[in-house]
């Protein structure tokens, strides 16, 4: 059954249906405005990375780094730490990511955070903005995006050099 399937894949049965529902409604709109309709590309590595894009550009206040490599996720923010919620999908797995994106953080399941996707630090310092960066209270995990930023930075100033 589709409530299964969401089970066995840990997805929210509701919250795909409400998707559906939504993109049943975009398409719509979108035929009635005549704007060109390609199917999408799930499941490449392109989509996907689109679609951290887009969680991460909305939600950069929500990034945590995995301090010690035992699932103790130190929030950039507000320097919280917080475990995987137990019936997030990483939970179970034998591979904790490092850094993470996350939706929720709930002081009353044990400091915990849900709905987590995986980022990288590349990622992070191409999308968020700078002032929100500068004002990230110091911390470890500050200065290896600090470092990652900087390593990005070069290229780009060479552009404006060459312009």
């Amino acid at each position: 059954s589709t409530e299964k399937w969401c089970r066995d894949h840990f997805l929210s049965c509701s919250a795909l249906s409400t998707a559906a529902v939504i993109r049943a409604e975009l398409l719509e709109t979108m035929k009635r405005l005549e704007l060109p309709i390609s199917q999408p590309d799930l499941g490449s590595e392109e989509h996907l990375l689109s679609i951290k894009k887009a969680l991460l550009s909305g939600y950069f206040m929500h990034i945590a780094r995995d301090v010690d490599g035992s699932g103790n996720y130190l929030m950039l923010t507000h320097k919280q730490v917080a475990q995987l919620h137990p019936f997030s999908s990483y939970y179970k797995s034998r591979r904790i990511p490092e850094w993470v994106l996350f939706h929720e953080f709930s002081v009353s399941e044990g400091n915990s955070i849900r709905v987590v996707s995986e980022i990288s630090p590349h990622l992070f310092a191409e999308l968020v903005p700078q002032y929100y960066f500068s004002n990230l209270p110091p911390s470890e995990s500050k200065d290896i995006l600090q470092e990652v930023i900087n390593h990005l930075a070069p290229a780009s100033a060479t552009k404006e050099e060459q312009k």
